[in-house]
């Protein structure tokens, strides 16, 4: 591929990436959602956070693992209950890194 077909792919994309969030900003700025878009809307971040983190957690040089041994999975799941007790940012990571350190460290 040459320089300038990069450049104008680059280009494009950049043009049609910022069409689609100006038309979703754009279209329902001055408006009210209607209540079903809410409600998924709603769900967005969560399965977004979800989706990062299971690349991170699940995938350990190429392939999916699936193991009791391995110590993200455990640390997650402690981090996940901190969260869901605490509500604090704070704690979670903190407790999440403790979590992880202790369980490599076990594991």
């Amino acid at each position: 591929m040459t320089t300038g077909a990069l450049v104008g792919l680059l280009v494009t994309v950049g043009i049609v990436t910022f069409l689609y969030r100006y038309a979703m900003i754009g279209l329902f700025a001055g408006r009210r959602l209607p209540g079903w878009l809410h409600a998924l809307c709603r769900h967005i971040a969560p399965a977004s956070f979800a989706a990062l983190t299971a690349g991170e957690l699940f995938i350990h040089g190429g392939e999916v693992v699936l193991s009791l041994m391995a110590p993200k999975p455990w640390a997650a799941l402690v981090a996940t209950l901190v969260a869901w007790r605490t509500g604090s940012v704070l704690a979670t990571i903190g407790v999440g890194m403790a979590a992880l350190y202790c369980f490599k460290w076990l594991l």
